[in-house]
Order: C-alpha cells, then sequence, then structure tokens
C-alpha cells in the first residue's frame, strides 16, 4: 500500500509544490481515517492494557498530573503505576475540557505502524504517531515541532494557524510567544491532511459541536546531536581493539590501528549517507505537542 499517497494524494507533486516549502492543507481521494476512531479510542482506554507514557491527559493549565486519573493498580501482587483509570478521564474530559493524547502508536498500534513505516521508507525519515482527542473550544499554544507533520483529521472539525518556519538554527521545539506572520488559516475537516513543514509554529483549537480526533504523523529531522551519535556508530562499526594492551608497543599498535580505522571510515561516509543514517534514528527529545 502507498500510504504516502493516501495521506498527500499525489506524492510527486506533493514533494515538488510543497514538501519544506510551507504549509498545505491536503483533500486525498482515500485518506486513511479507518485507523482509529472515536469508538475505537474509547475501546482502547476502557481496554486497560494502555500505561504512561503511551497515554496523558493536559487541558489549559498545563499536563494533568498522572495522580489524578491513574491509580495505583495490584497486579501478581505488586503496585502498578501508570495506568489510567477510564472513568476518571472521562470525567477530566467532561468536566475540565481536558484533551487525551495517545503517543507514540507507531509503537503498539497494528494499523497506525503500517503507516508510519510506509512514510519513513517513502521519506527515509524516523515517523512517530501521536492522537489527540479535544473539546470544542479548546485552544492549543503556539509552538513549534520537531519534524515535519501530517495532521490527519479523523472526526470533528479543527481550526488551524500556521506560522512561518524558524530563522535561528539554534530554535527549540517549545511555546512561541512572537511566530510572525500567519501563513495559513484554516478549518481541517475529517478525511482532510494538514501539512506542516519542520520547524513552523502552529495552534490549533477544537471547533464545531463535539470534539475533535485527529493524528499527526510527525516525520522527525535530524539535528546536530543525531549527526553526532550516528557519526560515532558508523566510526565505531567494525572496530575491535585489545581492551587493556600490556606494553608501551602494544598501546601505540593499538593507537594506530585506532586512528586507521577512523581515516578509513570517515574517507567512506560522505555527508549525504550521514544525514541519511542520522534522519532514520532522529528521536524527539520530546513528545508531540
Amino acid at each position: 500500500m502507498d500510504w504516502l499517497a493516501r495521506c498527500v494524494d499525489d506524492p510527486e507533486t506533493f514533494l515538488r509544490a510543497h514538501w519544506r516549502r510551507g504549509p498545505v492543507l491536503l483533500r486525498p481521494a482515500d485518506p486513511p481515517t479507518e485507523l482509529l476512531t472515536v469508538h475505537g479510542l474509547f475501546d482502547l482506554v476502557d481496554g486497560g492494557t494502555l500505561r504512561s507514557p503511551y497515554a496523558g491527559l493536559f487541558t489549559a493549565e498545563g499536563t494533568v498530573p498522572e495522580a489524578d486519573y491513574c491509580p495505583p493498580r495490584i497486579v501478581a501482587g505488586r503496585a502498578l503505576d501508570g495506568c489510567p483509570d477510564p472513568e476518571r478521564v472521562r470525567a477530566l474530559i467532561r468536566d475540565h475540557d481536558a484533551t487525551l493524547q495517545l503517543r507514540y502508536l507507531n509503537h503498539w498500534h497494528p494499523g497506525v505502524r503500517a503507516l508510519t513505516t510506509g512514510l519513513s521508507e517513502s521519506l527515509g525519515r524516523l515517523t512517530e504517531a501521536f492522537l489527540f482527542y479535544s473539546q470544542p473550544g479548546r485552544h492549543g499554544p503556539v509552538h513549534r515541532d520537531e519534524g515535519d507533520i501530517l495532521v490527519i483529521q479523523l472526526s470533528g472539525t479543527k481550526h488551524w494557524q500556521v506560522y512561518a518556519g524558524p530563522t535561528d538554527p539554534g530554535w527549540q521545539p517549545v511555546r512561541e510567544d512572537d511566530p510572525g506572520p500567519c501563513l495559513l488559516e484554516t478549518e481541517v475537516h475529517p478525511g482532510e491532511v494538514l501539512y506542516v513543514p519542520n520547524g513552523y509554529a502552529h495552534t490549533a483549537r477544537a471547533t464545531g459541536d463535539g470534539p475533535s480526533l485527529h493524528l499527526t504523523v510527525a516525520l522527525r529531522e535530524a539535528g546536530a546531536v543525531h549527526l553526532r551519535a550516528q557519526l560515532r556508530r558508523l566510526l565505531s562499526a567494525g572496530l575491535e581493539l585489545p581492551a587493556r594492551p600490556i606494553d608501551e608497543d602494544g598501546l601505540l599498535r593499538t593507537g594506530a590501528d585506532l586512528l586507521d580505522h577512523l581515516r578509513a571510515r570517515l574517507a567512506a561516509t560522505t555527508p549525504g549517507e550521514l544525514v541519511a543514517a542520522a534522519r532514520r534514528s532522529a528521536h524527539s527529545s520530546r513528545p508531540t505537542a
């Protein structure tokens, strides 16, 4: 299955005209809205196997403490923390307009894992997925995320404002007080997909008469930390050295072997190969907000 086509309809046009160029609202002919429904979401909550950090709640005041909805559970005589209680989750959504977020579905939801695997293969990026269930009127702060995102609206509607990308290479994926001019303001309906390029500031608000359910697919981009980590892995690949050379000559030979290995590995590695490898392991420093 061509998962990229299901999200953007025409991958060639998308990559040529929109990828990394600016936000755009897409209306694919066969969006993957079958992956999750509101009913399916609460089946997961009621099933009792969700645990933190795969599930979380937040309100306008910030993250809801786990103690407010995750009472201790006794399993085989041991206390198990981080298990959301379905009734407490519903009460927080109903009484406090809390947003429910399911995180890293690519780890544990088979359908979403197939989607993220397909997108990773098409775009050469580590791909993660997050589900948001928000009440009408719930407004998130303007912020930036690490990586390009595809927002797949599953049910309900959401109003989005997308601002310019960062201008400082030292930018952080945090709230943005001065995002600059709004580049795109749009309402996203079920079956539509919003593309937001890497680091572009954005905010969203659920609209209409009912809650909004959307899946955010984050296509992570590499940074300096990922390049350094990948370089260490590339340089150490195939390297075998004695743990404790027994004399001065042995230590010098080991040092020479190490330098020869590093020179050979560096000579055989191009910047493009290093970047591509780093992108495939560019885990975010924080969940997508």
